[in-house]
């Protein structure tokens, strides 16, 4: 998978590349950090009461993540630096202001109006907006590291590291306390994580930026000569246009995360679905994300500082006629058709085997509560989600001030209607009809974003069955789907390990033969391996 990575990043110009090797080579640091936590998880789903595994990881959490996603993407997205460099310095310690402001007002919010039975400690609840707060005191070192970093990769390298110990570092003191403390309450447990995994990301950022500055080590930090130079300075005071720029993308940043967890805002502000149904919901939700978190979204930022540093909307630069042009055009045809590859084949393949890998992660509890046809439903949102992500990616890349502006009224009715979605299919359809809405909200998006895309380009824009396999991969995909599924029949409704095997043996013969058909046959893929065939030989 890494060499289809960087044989794609070589098919695609200009910057796109070099995005494309950093992001790659800094993957490994986040990866790794998901599999221990998968690992983790697998293990805590068989230790931790399951109502208190729901109120943790769907409650709480999102409490947490609300807070730390409108504190972070403003900062991290917006047009924030403007030429003085002490100014932006200054903003970007407004973060733990921000950050504060948020948790009260999120916290009131969970304490008026969520719906659950189980007493819960102020102790407990706290946790997680506190450790919201410490995070964001280091938020500044973060946004830097994004903002200033260079070819070198020095400051992604150590963003991608910081992101990773968020990642795994409060799952393994979990686990470790399970043994430690065996006594402990489990709540209490995982809030005491919390502080533990904040604390220790805030003494991680701190202590790598003294010594960067210190020893001079990376090129990007040159323009501040101690570390008190990343410290903000009340008589330089802040950029007004940057705060707008802020302020704007905060009030984007609130209806992308009510698109995003609309399903859990549902749980959270409803009595709709227990605890337990919650939690095998969240970790059906851990197991099906893993493509989109290792995979799909690598592509996404690497296609989308592409798009935008290729597109001028406001030079004269970029002309539609020029080859610029063409290449962008022709990267965006092959893109599409990359991940829609992936994502039918995720898609195939996940229908007959959500089975066999609900009851390897989770055991009992997710197999005997609908597990397996949650994530067969996720399968399919693997492939919508994927095609949005360079959809969008494109439009907004693509759009004046006037379609910013629409795109945020889009966004307002859309997150408005999808939380309505939510709460109407999950009456009918429990926490399946969640999955089913984000894929008719992803579907939308798409409709969306592919008109934008043809008012930009015209009669140049690729067409949209470009992200279609071909025929005779069409033909493999539809021939493994029939052999997993008759396997499945025969084998995986049938307890025992060698049966168990036997049925993934299958599945990994067929998954072998697509991807040795698609590389040989396809042309897109065929001219990705032979341009990254060609590189090695030079």
């Amino acid at each position: 998978m890494t060499s289809l990575f960087a044989s794609l990043a070589h098919n695609l110009r200009g910057q796109v590349i070099q995005e494309s090797i950093k992001t790659f080579q800094n993957l490994e640091f986040q990866l790794i950090a998901r599999i221990i936590s998968f690992g983790i998880n697998m293990y805590l789903l068989r230790r931790i009461d399951n109502d208190v595994l729901g109120l943790v990881n769907v409650r709480l959490t999102l409490l947490y993540s609300t807070i730390l996603f409108l504190t972070r993407e403003p900062l991290r997205k917006a047009e924030i630096i403007r030429g003085s460099l002490p100014k932006f310095i200054n903003l970007l310690w407004l973060s733990p202001l921000i950050s504060t402001v948020l948790s009260v007002i999120c916290v009131y919010l969970w304490y008026t109006f969520s719906s659950t039975t189980v007493d819960v400690s102020r102790t407990v609840v706290l946790s997680f907006p506190i450790s919201a707060i410490i995070e964001s005191i280091a938020e500044p070192f973060s946004v830097i590291s994004l903002r200033l970093e260079s070819t070198s990769g020095s400051l992604g390298q150590h963003f991608a590291i910081g992101q990773g110990m968020l990642i795994c570092v409060k799952r393994i003191f979990v686990l470790a306390g399970l043994f430690i403390f065996p006594e402990m309450y489990h709540l209490d447990l995982f809030a005491y994580s919390q502080y533990f995994g904040a604390i220790a990301y805030l003494l991680f950022n701190f202590v790598a930026f003294y010594v960067y500055i210190r020893n001079k080590s990376i090129p990007e930090l040159e323009s501040f000569s101690t570390f008190s130079d990343l410290l903000p300075k009340i008589n330089e005071g802040i950029d007004r246009d940057s705060v707008n720029a802020m302020s704007t993308m905060f009030a984007h940043s609130i209806l992308k995360q009510l698109l995003t967890d609309g399903s859990a805002y549902v749980m959270t502000f409803t009595e709709l679905l227990s605890l337990k149904q919650q939690g095998v919901y969240d970790a059906v939700e851990r197991v099906g994300s893993i493509i989109v978190r290792t995979i799909l979204s690598p592509i996404d930022e690497n296609c989308n500082a592409y798009f935008s540093n290729t597109i001028r909307k406001e030079s004269s630069v970029f002309n539609k006629n020029t080859d610029n042009h063409d290449d962008l055009v022709k990267n965006l045809s092959t893109i599409l058709h990359v991940v829609g590859v992936l994502g039918f084949v995720a898609c195939i393949f996940g229908i007959p085997y959500s089975s066999t890998a609900i009851s390897l992660y989770g055991g009992k509890l997710l197999s005997d509560n609908g597990g397996a046809l949650l994530l067969s439903l996720y399968s399919a949102y693997i492939l919508v989600t994927a095609i949005n992500g360079i959809t969008e990616g494109f439009a907004m890349a693509s759009m004046d001030n006037y379609q910013i502006y629409s795109h945020g009224k889009f966004l307002f009715v859309t997150s408005t209607l999808h939380l309505f979605i939510n709460y109407v299919l999950c009456v009918y359809l429990n926490s399946a009809g969640f999955i089913v809405a984000n894929i008719i909200n992803m579907t939308i998006r798409i409709v969306y974003n592919w008109r934008t895309i043809r008012e930009y380009l015209g009669e140049s824009s690729p067409s949209f069955t470009t992200v279609f396999p071909s025929f005779s991969t069409s033909m493999f995909l539809g021939a493994s789907l029939f052999a997993s599924s008759f396997s499945y029949l025969i084998f995986a409704t049938t307890p025992g390990l060698s049966h168990n095997l036997s049925h993934i043996a299958i599945g990994a013969v067929c998954l072998i033969l697509i991807a040795q058909h698609t590389i040989q046959h396809d042309p897109v893929f065929a001219s990705i391996i032979d341009s990254f065939a060609k590189k090695h030989r030079h």
